[in-house]
């Protein structure tokens, strides 16, 4: 594996790729990049699993003994003090591994304070963020917060946590996470690595068809090609939900970019034009091709993410591009659905030439609000969530590589290892295009991507609108750390 740009991890899952203008529409985590607007920007991200179908991606969890103790937090005192401790997060709904994540947090956290109450302040969705913000703002945000985007850290509003004892056990990956690291400190917890998304694929049928896993982006269109012929789609698209067009522009726009690794750099400095540049025309243009052969959906932008997992967990789809959350999600599909069950594999959006970069950072962080009156209790509290028996399985369910030396995760799904695999033969991106761009720029870009998968034939003038929302929301763009 690669990496480029280190120290700026801006993935998730994927972070500035996954992480960029999304919503939930369905009360999932898909609120707030790794893996959503970008992270360098603060807005929400998605990690996706829908919350009626997003089901434990999950359940395997296998733990080093490396972590501490969840009773060691506080040097292992108990204290009768009674309190109530707020956590807030935007995605703990009722899949069964968030569940489990809840009452493995109040088990070990009785254990260090008996009297004490935790209470969950979950607002699913985007909106989160925007109550969050208004909490740090009237004083009045929880004592420890799931976050994401590296500005809660700027801002001040999160504790400098750099001397706390999980922050050694944190992997080379989480030590150069962009949103919980800035200044050389650190502010959060990376609950996983996530990876930015990626082409999920059915085994089976590609099997049926003697296709293998695409190398290059011809062989895709080659594969697409075989797939459609079978009477098939392709490639099924929810671009109803911005966020998954996103995912699927970064992704590709990434491995073409390594050929241009100062591209962001350079348009945001305005030494290149959005509207001239050949590489990001390039990828404009292979959007063009495939939905000319008829390799998406014809309903692809009035479905969602959902809908359009449904389509693929049906079989009536081949190929899909979501984030790691896809096995859980697909296994649960399935049995909702009533489907015939298949085995998926996974692999990344290759260039011509066959490059592949993938981002990689946190989808969740976990910080402690900066002025709480329970520090310590709430330095207790995300310690022990940061131990192997909590924390693994609430990665394995997400999807989420470790983030821990001392953190090993199993995962259900063996698709998950291909991702690992993928991961280790990539360049991995701690910064990519989008992140030296304004939220508005970054809107432009997407709806002229969905105008070209509508059928309008593209024009690369259509992109000088991204140009003009660079120039005019510049200020507004937090750099990634070079």
């Amino acid at each position: 594996m690669q990496r480029k740009g280190w120290p700026a991890l801006a993935g998730a899952l994927l972070l500035t790729t996954v992480l960029s203008a999304c919503g939930s529409n369905d009360g999932g985590d898909k609120a707030g990049s790794n893996n959503g607007a970008a992270a360098n920007n603060g807005a929400a991200a998605d990690n996706g699993a829908a919350a009626d179908g997003g089901a434990a991606a999950d359940d395997g969890a296998a733990a080093d003994n490396g972590a501490a103790a969840s009773d060691g937090a506080a040097g292992g005192a108990k204290s009768d003090k009674a309190f109530t401790i707020r956590v807030g997060a935007w995605f703990l709904d009722e899949r069964p591994y968030m569940v489990q994540f809840k009452q493995d947090v109040e088990a070990a956290y009785a254990k260090l304070y008996p009297k004490a109450k935790i209470q969950w302040d979950v607002v699913l969705g985007a909106t989160y963020f925007d109550k969050l913000k208004a909490q740090f703002a009237s004083g009045s945000a929880p004592d420890v917060a799931f976050y994401q985007g590296v500005d809660f850290a700027t801002s001040g509003n999160l504790a400098d946590l750099s001397g706390e004892p999980w922050v050694s056990r944190l992997n080379d990956g989480a030590q150069k996470d962009a949103q919980t690291h800035a200044g050389g400190k650190t502010y959060g917890v990376p609950m996983g690595l996530s990876i930015g998304g990626g082409v999920w694929y059915n085994k089976q049928l590609f099997a049926d068809l003697s296709l293998t896993p695409p190398k290059t982006a011809q062989e895709l269109f080659d594969a697409a090609d075989k797939i459609k012929a079978s009477g098939k789609t392709p490639i099924t698209l929810g671009f109803k939900d911005q966020w998954t067009a996103q995912m699927f522009f970064s992704n590709w726009l990434n491995s073409y970019g390594l050929d241009n690794p100062t591209l962001g750099k350079d348009v945001y400095d305005g030494k290149t034009k959005i509207a001239e540049d050949p590489t990001i025309q390039k990828v404009y243009q292979n959007f063009e091709q495939m939905k000319a052969k008829g390799y998406f959906n014809k309903n692809a932008i009035s479905i969602d993410w959902p809908q359009s997992g449904q389509m693929f967990a049906s079989g009536e789809a081949a190929m899909i591009v979501q984030g790691p959350w896809m096995p859980g999600a697909n296994a649960d599909n399935i049995a909702k659905g009533g489907f015939d069950t298949f085995d998926i594999g996974f692999f990344p959006l290759a260039s011509d030439s066959g490059k592949v970069a993938m981002t990689l950072g946190s989808n969740e962080a976990l910080g402690i609000n900066a002025k709480t009156e329970l520090m310590q209790e709430s330095k207790d509290l995300v310690n022990l969530i940061t131990t192997a028996d909590i924390i693994s399985p609430f990665m394995a369910g997400d999807g989420a590589l470790t983030s821990f030396t001392d953190v090993s995760v199993t995962y259900s799904d063996p698709a998950m290892n291909e991702v690992q695999a993928a991961v280790d033969a990539s360049t991995v991106l701690t910064s990519q295009f989008v992140s030296y761009l304004p939220a508005s720029s970054i809107t432009n870009l997407l709806d002229e991507l969905t105008k070209v998968v509508s059928g309008v034939k593209f024009n690369a003038g259509d992109l000088k609108a991204a140009q003009t929302s660079l120039e005019k929301d510049k200020a507004t763009v937090v750099l990634p750390a070079e």
